[in-house]
């Protein structure tokens, strides 16, 4: 899980397959699936996450083979706080300034870097061959849905076999279960809302957590109170598929 705070242009990137990954980095590496919240996002801000529609996908595996600038052929997604967006291997995306995003991901750094906005270092080389290979050009943007800030109650938002996100909502109280691995940060809905400055607003197994916080949560029922005005988002161990 990370908090990303994006205050410039993001290196436009794909990530491989369980199956491309063992294959290019050798037997039990992990291939990377990604999943958006969108936390904060400034007037006017997108992302740029799959091919546009109007784009065929021959012209992006064009522009991979040639090394041009794929960001062009990318959709660019307008997005506000709440939405949720899936970025599942071999998906094209970049995030863009003025959000805050808390991802979720497989335990993997593996990054094919595609463009830089032109960027030259050596510090962050682009990886045109790996690229080619993991990129699906037929992958368009999948937003899942929107989180209601103001919809009390526990919310299942995305089951999947590489992770689980659940949002629970405040003002709530009750017994929150957490499978071993699983990881809570707490989020404001209101940003701008004063009445989490100086001091912890829940408490999960002993642990108190302020604004932006997150623990890595102990397995098991923990009794739990949020304020009206606090969530709780919650990753978890996938589902292995049947």
């Amino acid at each position: 899980m990370k908090l990303l705070d994006v205050q410039d242009r993001l290196s436009v990137q794909v990530h491989p397959s369980d199956a491309l990954a063992a294959e290019l980095h050798g037997a039990g590496s992990l291939g990377k699936h990604e999943a958006w919240i969108i936390l904060e996002a400034a007037p006017n801000a997108h992302l740029l996450l799959g091919r546009d529609p109007n784009v065929e996908p021959a012209r992006v595996d064009a522009a991979l083979e040639n090394g041009e600038d794929v960001a062009p052929l990318l959709a660019r997604v307008a997005v506000s706080s709440g939405d949720v967006l899936d970025v599942p291997p071999g998906t094209l995306h970049a995030l863009m300034p003025g959000l805050l995003v808390w991802e979720v991901q497989q335990p993997s750094d593996l990054t094919y870097r595609v463009s830089d906005w032109g960027r030259n270092s050596s510090e962050r080389p682009l990886h045109h061959a790996e690229a080619r290979r993991a990129t699906h050009s037929d992958a368009v943007a999948q937003r899942i849905s929107t989180i209601d800030w103001l919809s009390p109650g526990h919310h299942r938002i995305l089951v999947g076999p590489e992770f689980q996100i659940a949002a629970v909502i405040g003002p709530w109280s009750g017994d929150l279960a957490t499978p071993l691995g699983a990881t809570a940060t707490l989020v404001m809905q209101v940003p701008t809302s004063a009445q989490f400055a100086g001091g912890s607003v829940v408490t999960i197994g002993g642990v108190s957590m302020s604004a932006l916080q997150s623990i890595s949560a102990p397995g098991g029922r923990h009794a739990i109170s949020l304020p009206s005005g606090a969530a709780l988002l919650i990753a978890e161990p996938g589902v292995p598929r049947a």
